[in-house]
């Protein structure tokens, strides 16, 4: 997981060092971006999964679901590690997008 999450940190600031003039460079970097947010979400998945069976064990010995959801936060930081990381790359790729449409609409208004 801190493999692929270096790895998207890695793209996203070449992203933010990456110049408007260059669509194909944004579009590689959109394609690796993506192809890296589904595998945190295929880990995100797995994650939930054992954060929720927590939750439900903890509920079962006679505790509230906040203070169950409190300990399942201890046992499994990574979830909410995820879910921050995996929020803010949907945003970029939203953004590269973004880009690549005004590049687009840039260029054919110049033909």
């Amino acid at each position: 997981m801190t493999d692929q999450i270096d790895k998207l940190n890695e793209y996203v600031n070449e992203y933010y060092k990456c110049g408007l003039d260059n669509p194909v460079r944004l579009n590689e970097l959109l394609q690796k971006i993506t192809g890296i947010l589904f595998y945190l979400e295929t880990l995100r998945s797995e994650v939930h999964d054992e954060f929720q069976d927590v939750i439900f064990k903890l509920t079962e010995k006679g505790k509230s679901v906040a203070r169950a959801q409190n300990e399942a936060h201890v046992l499994h930081p990574e979830m909410y590690k995820l879910r921050r990381i995996m929020d803010a790359g949907y945003r970029i790729s939203d953004a590269i997008r973004t880009n690549i449409s005004f590049i687009k609409h840039e260029m054919n208004l110049t033909q």
